[in-house]
């Protein structure tokens, strides 16, 4: 059976069953929910490996963009709406 079958948008079988150590490389924004890659990803020198070059595609396939976090775990949108700018 192919793993393509076990596939629910938003979520990867290979992220979440096979390679657990990829999800370091996954931010979610503590206040929103909102999922995205870290942005450490899309450096030249990350993908040098064939683990992280197959890391780099399912993520970028499974979430849609990169999210940046503040020190407090905010995305951009979150920490503006908080510090009220």
């Amino acid at each position: 059976m192919s793993h393509s079958k076990f596939r629910i948008k938003g979520q990867s079988l290979y992220l979440d069953k096979w390679n657990s150590a990829a999800k370091k490389y996954i931010h979610i924004c503590y206040l929103c929910g909102r999922k995205g890659y870290s942005p450490a990803i899309e450096e030249e020198d990350f993908a040098t490996t064939p683990g992280r070059k197959v890391i780099y595609t399912e993520l970028t396939k499974t979430l849609n963009s990169a999210l940046e976090l503040d020190s407090f775990g905010r995305c951009a949108e979150c920490a503006k709406r908080q510090d009220g700018q």
